[in-house]
């Protein structure tokens, strides 16, 4: 077996992070091109390209190549440094393409979701104003041609570029020209012109536009040297080999997918494995045998339901096996003392208890998982011990996207040093502060986090005021996010300050771990914890309905009908309120006044397609709670 090597040192503790210095990458297309003289025959991107197809793979070379012909004939068809470009595309080798021969030629790139709604396309685009627009296929293409105006000068003035074989079906108006995928790529390969590499750490990267809980979204300016701080403190901070495979279906429009899911990988010579879909996740990990895995905590969560679920149905030998194994790994890892890392077993006991039990379930993700990193929301610390068990290293992360993102996780000072219960200690090159004054609840200690660093956004684009409200000076952002710092330097995060609600009594409520913890019950999908200006606080909760029949059933209350007529009686919400109170609104997560007194059931997922979902997948409070006003008005 080849010896696992790292790609590159770990950065010294007390070096400066104001700018590169010595070897460091200045922007991020000069990154990927020390990646390919590095690792240039080593695979780079693994993807398939149709349903049912196998896998096929990229090297460095092949993709610097790629990326390098891309740039130059962006440059080709007229644009320019300082300008933009917007993708309309999933994950994919040619969202990767675009956006570093973006950067190669001093461009920036902002990327949205195939799944947005036209109107915020349209928003996003008339705030940004690209040069050229490349969109995944043609119902991409045909669905914005019906929300952006019919004149051309609402229009990208360089074109479309549209991805997949099919030709165009709405065309653009006239004077838009719409570029094939194909031709593009080969227009560059063939030019006889060539561009200028730039090398600006602090230009424009990437306009990455935030959610809009509260309205239209924002973007968020990032400079190389931004997102380039974040590789580079986390770069062999953490077990990441030369060679490894990850599998990527974190959204690279997001600032967590893109940072850590494309261009920490990249850096550290990763082979990229693209999940085709994400109903596939599992199956396709097993095929794939990633080392590395990145999710959100909504991915863990099934994950913990899923093995436990099947646990609980465990009968004879195979349950004692199992609770064994239970005693057995939860005993090592006690006497190990340490939280978040994996604790390998030695004794015979516990390497036997681990082939017959633990390994099966690592196996669902490949068997070959060296640490897996959660982000974007709160992570119970009981899904979190129990992944551990299992035998997965799970370090939280926490960030944003105007932090580029991270701020602080568990897991980069080193095996040891992580917590459960925070998101770890905050990284190198990055400080936070914590503002009590903005904070008026019971605990003194907790306030709003500040942020100061290199990673901090330079404000966002074409909105001064919103930038005011947050930009304290240049490097020092206020992340409207609650929290407290530890005298060991761990920071834990309580809620959001605009999220807080007051009760009636004056009892301030953070609902966010809250809905977290809440979500960890099997019956539970989707939930939301209010109750401002009320005696009492209220939940909004869509059920896991296939765990929700049999279980009324087994309890005696009637479990007929349409799921809209299950989630309307009483009965039904009499009993789940009363179960979610004996075993999830338990003390010391929940305190008395927490505990929800009225329950809403919604039969309907919330989703983006109904407004209730934000494209990464934070829910729009606005829009719910107006959906169940006259509900709430009752309580």
């Amino acid at each position: 077996m080849a010896e696992l090597q790292m790609a590159w040192e770990r950065q010294p503790d007390d070096r400066q992070w104001v700018q590169p210095e010595g070897d460091d990458p200045r922007t991020l297309y000069q990154m990927l091109m020390t990646s390919v003289g590095r690792f240039g025959d080593m695979n780079c991107f693994g993807y398939i390209p149709a349903k049912g197809a196998a896998r096929v793979h990229l090297t460095y070379n092949e993709f610097g190549e790629l990326a390098t012909s891309v740039g130059q004939q962006l440059a080709d068809v007229g644009v320019a440094a300082g300008e933009r470009i917007a993708l309309i595309l999933d994950n994919s080798v040619e969202w990767a393409a675009l956006s570093y021969g973006a950067n190669g030629i001093g461009a920036a790139y902002t990327a949205m979701y195939t799944h947005q709604h036209g109107d915020e396309w349209a928003y996003i685009l008339n705030d940004s104003t690209p040069s050229l627009l490349a969109v995944a296929n043609t119902t991409v293409l045909d669905k914005l041609v019906k929300h952006l105006p019919a004149d051309a000068a609402a229009w990208p003035r360089c074109g479309i570029l549209l991805l997949g074989d099919d030709p165009a079906n709405e065309i653009p108006p006239e004077g838009i020209e719409v570029h094939a995928w194909t031709d593009f790529v080969a227009a560059g390969r063939a030019s006889k012109n060539s561009f200028e590499v730039t090398d600006d750490p602090f230009a424009l990267n990437t306009l990455i536009y935030t959610s809009g809980t509260t309205g239209n979204p924002k973007g968020v300016m990032l400079t190389n040297w931004n997102t380039l701080s974040n590789v580079l403190c986390v770069q062999s901070a953490f077990k990441v080999y030369v060679g490894d495979k990850n599998a990527a279906f974190l959204p690279w429009a997001h600032s967590f997918g893109s940072t850590f899911d494309l261009h920490w990988m990249l850096r550290c010579g990763v082979h990229i494995n693209l999940i085709s879909e994400l109903t596939r996740i599992a199956d396709e990990c097993i095929e794939i045998k990633p080392a590395v895995l990145l999710a959100v905590p909504r991915v863990w969560n099934k994950f913990y339901d899923r093995v436990n679920s099947q646990f609980e149905a465990a009968t004879g030998l195979k349950k004692i096996l199992i609770g064994k194994a239970k005693k057995s790994a939860a005993k090592r890892i006690a006497k190990a003392g340490v939280e978040c890392d994996a604790v390998q077993p030695t004794k015979f006991f516990d390497k036997l208890y681990d082939k017959l039990v633990w390994s099966k379930v690592r196996a669902r993700f490949g068997g070959n998982i060296r640490f897996c990193m959660s982000g974007a929301a709160a992570l119970s610390p009981d899904v979190a011990a129990f992944i551990q068990q299992v035998g997965f290293s799970c370090y939280e992360g926490y960030g944003l996207t105007e932090t580029s993102p991270l701020v602080s996780a568990n897991g980069w000072a080193g095996p040891g040093t992580s917590k459960l219960r925070c998101v770890g200690r905050v990284a190198n090159g990055v400080k936070v502060t914590i503002d009590t004054s903005a904070w008026d609840g019971e605990d003194k200690e907790e306030g709003e986090i500040i942020v100061h660093g290199p990673n901090v956004m330079q404000g966002y684009w074409n909105n001064e005021k919103a930038t005011k409200e947050v930009i304290v000076e240049p490097g020092v952002f206020r992340t409207g996010d609650l929290g407290k710092l530890s005298a060991d330097g761990f920071l834990s995060i309580t809620g959001r300050v605009k999220s807080q609600f007051k009760l009636e009594n004056g009892k301030y409520v953070s609902p966010a771990p809250l809905e977290e913890n809440l979500k960890l019950s099997p019956l539970v999908e989707q939930a939301v914890l209010d109750g401002r200006n009320m005696l009492r606080t209220y939940l909004i909760v869509h059920p896991n309905m296939d765990a929700l029949k049999p279980a009324l059933t087994s309890a005696g209350v009637d479990a007929s009908g349409t799921n809209a007529e299950i989630c309307g009686r009483a009965s039904t919400r009499d009993w789940l309120l009363a179960e979610l109170k004996a075993k999830n609104m338990q003390e010391p997560t929940w305190k008395g006044y927490e505990r929800a007194a009225n329950l809403i059931l919604d039969p309907v997922e919330w989703t983006t397609d109904n407004d209730m979902l934000t494209p990464s997948m934070k829910v729009k409070l606005r829009n719910l709670l107006t959906l169940h006003d006259e509900t709430i008005k009752t309580f």
